[in-house]
């Protein structure tokens, strides 16, 4: 799974045809609300307009020449396997009403076909659709779109955030191939012997409805205790990046990109060993050199961040199209003396008290710590980590060219995606467009590397040089 950005997805050019849904029925209101990570997506979407989706797509390409009348029913059948992609919201300026369509309404208008001759045009064509169509404040929030070719042909599906997560995009891309290939290889199978042959898609609906009746926590609960020590630490709010990227406390930038592979396959596995061997993870071995690389250019030796948790625990979530994760707060100890088994020991062991918090939801914890809490920023700092080679089969993966393609939009701070594959160690970094992040980014990435590299080519109890 390649993780991008929409400026630097490779995609060669061909012939676009677009599909988007338009129910054969209205659709109605519902009592079931949206989740939290919902709540807050829309309550940002208000907040910047129409204009600004944080959508994410997945691509994949299918070899020969393709059937565009399989294509279209493989879009339907996935449509109709996953109630995330029914439902929509209509935003007012002082409530949030969930809008659902039936399955059996589940209708797709076809575009008519358009030629792109090069992949710079074909992009911005794709990210101008993407962004008008896959906006929270629309319904439905979502596009598939094929670029043909005489010898292959990309599938891409494009969701608004609320609809999916990371994972999502890894489920879709995997289903949307197997409907496609049961499609063409036996044509006679009806939608019903599809479905049985893939696995249970779950409700992501259901979800959200459990989560809305979670029950109450206050700060007799020592998760919430340990949340609102890490909100007391940053100040009353979420993290930030602590370096300076030249943006003022909630007044978002144009946002700028990084894609880079921080190591190869070879050196990523050596990555992991020496991390093994001193007691800590790959995840906590990346947040240490994270750590061990802020501080090098002045950042702190106590670095509060968040982190993403899939909350998919139960079985019937484990298929779902939808976003179903929590974040989790966590402290890297960056050791003083240049030691990186240190502070690998530190961020482990603050690793797993953080996995102690799993349980709680996001609207469980804000109700929690109560005024404890406030928001000054559209983003937060916070490093994601995904080792694709265990959510997927890698070879699939490889074969089907897999992307995970990200918007570009506007921000006010920095965010770190870090992706394995067989291919190795990749990171996407998000940051605002100004000359200060640019900068600070700049040579933070380049300590991040040179840290990483001494850790595959040391000992790992070797101390690697600190900042002065």
């Amino acid at each position: 799974m390649h993780v991008t950005s929409i400026d630097r997805y490779d995609i060669e050019p061909g012939t676009l045809t677009e599909w988007t849904l338009r129910p054969t029925a209205a659709s109605l209101k519902s009592d079931i609300p949206p989740s939290y990570n919902q709540r807050f997506h829309l309550d940002t979407a208000r907040a910047h307009g129409f204009g600004r989706s944080v959508w994410m797509a997945g691509s994949l390409d299918l070899p020969g020449t393709l059937d565009r009348s399989a294509v279209r029913r493989t879009f339907e059948i996935f449509i109709r396997r996953h109630d995330a992609l029914w439902t929509g919201f209509d935003v007012h300026p002082t409530r949030i009403e969930r809008l659902m369509v039936p399955p059996d309404a589940v209708a797709l208008k076809e575009s008519d076909p358009v030629r792109f001759d090069d992949p710079v045009s074909l992009r911005a064509h794709l990210r101008t659709r993407f962004t008008a169509e896959c906006d929270p404040l629309t319904f439905p929030a979502y596009l598939f779109a094929i670029v043909q070719r005489p010898t292959s042909s990309t599938v891409i599906a494009a969701f608004d955030h609320t609809i999916v997560d990371g994972l999502s995009l890894v489920i879709a891309l995997r289903e949307l191939r197997q409907i496609y290939d049961l499609i063409t290889s036996a044509p006679v199978m009806d939608d019903t012997q599809i479905g049985r042959v893939l696995s249970d898609p779950g409700s992501f609906i259901s979800y959200c409805e459990t989560e809305a009746v979670d029950t109450a926590v206050d700060d007799s609960d020592p998760r919430i205790r340990v949340w609102s020590r890490f909100y007391e630490r940053c100040g009353g709010t979420a993290p930030t990046f602590p370096l300076d990227l030249g943006v003022e406390e909630g007044r978002p930038a144009r946002q700028a990109s990084d894609v880079r592979l921080l190591l190869d396959g070879p050196d990523t596995a050596r990555l992991e060993e020496n991390c093994l061997r001193a007691g800590g993870s790959m995840f906590t071995g990346v947040l240490s050199a994270i750590g061990t690389a802020l501080q090098r250019e002045g950042g702190p030796l106590h670095l509060p961040l968040q982190f993403p948790l899939h909350t998919r625990h139960n079985h019937r979530w484990k298929d779902s199209i939808g976003w179903l994760t929590a974040t989790a707060p966590i402290v890297v100890p960056v050791s003083a003396y240049g030691s990186f088994e240190s502070t690998l020991t530190g961020t482990h062991a603050s690793f797993r008290t953080a996995l102690s918090l799993k349980g709680l939801s996001m609207e469980q914890v804000r109700r929690g710590v109560g005024d404890g809490y406030r928001r000054t920023r559209t983003d937060l700092f916070m490093v994601s980590y995904i080792d694709y080679r265990k959510v997927a089969c890698p070879e699939q993966l490889r074969a089907m060219n897999a992307h995970h393609i990200s918007n570009v939009t506007v921000c006010d701070d920095a965010q770190f995606w870090v992706s394995r594959t067989g291919e190795g160690l990749s990171l996407r970094s998000r940051y605002p467009d100004t000359a200060t992040a640019h900068s600070t980014i700049s040579r933070f990435l380049d300590q991040l590397e040179s840290v990483f590299t001494e850790v595959v080519r040391n000992d790992i109890t070797t101390p690697v040089p600190a900042y002065s």
